[in-house]
């Protein structure tokens, strides 16, 4: 970690966390004009701006880069990979940059050879298609594990996009799969994505769902477990494996008291369960319209993403200076 990178403001008022997919990047996938006008008077007004998302720096990269409005002139940092990364922005020559060194990163964890064989061996035997990422910031290459001969599109649609940047398990005489596995984790992992198809039936789903997150959570106790929707086809689950101090949530924490702040003085906006905790962290939490039921009990929604939920939810934030949680 090395938040002498930060931005260092006159006596910050706030800081601002928007999660991306479905909050501020919409499902019509553009981000609304009158977003990016509260996000500028959000910053003028002395308030940090920050996204956190799930996706990886070259995800969020490739999809910056094709709106028409730099998004990084409205945002100070970027906490990607569910917090696995961090990087500031450079204002006007397309900031949150795909080609960069971990000497660029404000911080970036990874998880121990060790530990990440001991989840991939988990998840292997388990069943479960999975990926092996690499360190952060090259974690959009990745070895793919296909654990088992059920049909799981989502898993090789993810495949197909990371086209150039994806291997199979290196295969060698006498080599089992677990040795092939033990080899690509030991060559450095950020973390392991697995992907979960639907079973069809709803209820059967999150009765599956919750029983296979808590056992992952039981048996991988050295481990952050991260709960996510695809962004891919919005219906199969992945579950992320990352080093214990990455979560959306803590690495917010620890960006926010670099800045004198606490999460007191913190926005959070979000819509999946992967930004669960950072709004049960933050002062203020927020959810949109389109978020599961059981977020938008806990945490107010602020509006349809699409309708400029996130512009909503910062103008009441800042109409309360002191982001007294609610």
């Amino acid at each position: 970690m090395n938040y002498s990178k930060q931005i260092v403001r006159e006596t910050p008022r706030g800081i601002i966390f928007t999660d991306f997919d479905g909050t501020l990047f919409n499902s019509e996938r553009f981000v609304t004009e009158e977003n990016f006008k509260t996000l500028e008077t959000a910053r003028e007004a002395g308030y940090i701006t920050a996204i956190a998302t799930g996706r990886s720096l070259f995800s969020f990269r490739r999809v910056a880069d094709s709106l028409d409005t730099p998004i990084e002139d409205y945002f100070d940092y970027l906490i990607f990979s569910s917090g696995a990364g961090v990087i500031r922005s450079y204002p006007g020559i397309r900031g949150f940059k795909t080609e960069v060194t971990v000497e660029d990163l404000i911080e970036a964890e990874g998880l121990s050879p060790s530990v990440a064989f001991d989840a991939a061996g988990l998840l292997f035997r388990r069943g479960i298609d999975f990926m092996i990422q690499k360190l952060v910031p090259d974690n959009h290459h990745f070895v793919h594990v296909k654990s088992n001969g059920a049909v799981n599109p989502d898993y090789y649609r993810r495949i197909r996009i990371y086209s150039g940047f994806t291997e199979a398990l290196e295969s060698a005489d006498g080599d089992s799969e677990l040795d092939q596995i033990e080899k690509a984790c030991f060559k450095g992992v950020s973390q392991l994505v697995a992907v979960v198809p639907p079973g069809g039936n709803t209820d059967i789903d999150a009765k599956y769902t919750n029983e296979l997150i808590e056992y992952l959570r039981h048996r991988l106790s050295d481990c952050s477990i991260i709960r996510t929707t695809s962004p891919i086809d919005h219906s199969s689950l992945w579950i992320e494996v990352f080093n214990p101090e990455v979560s959306k949530s803590k690495t917010a924490d620890r960006l926010t008291r670099s800045l004198g702040l606490s999460s007191e003085n913190a926005l959070a906006v979000g819509n999946d369960f992967n930004d669960e905790d950072m709004l049960h962290w933050a002062g203020t939490g927020r959810t949109v319209d389109e978020a599961p039921e059981k977020m938008r009990m806990a945490h107010p929604s602020a509006g349809r993403a699409i309708d400029s939920a996130v512009a909503s939810a910062i103008q009441s934030f800042i109409t309360d200076k002191k982001g007294v949680k609610t």
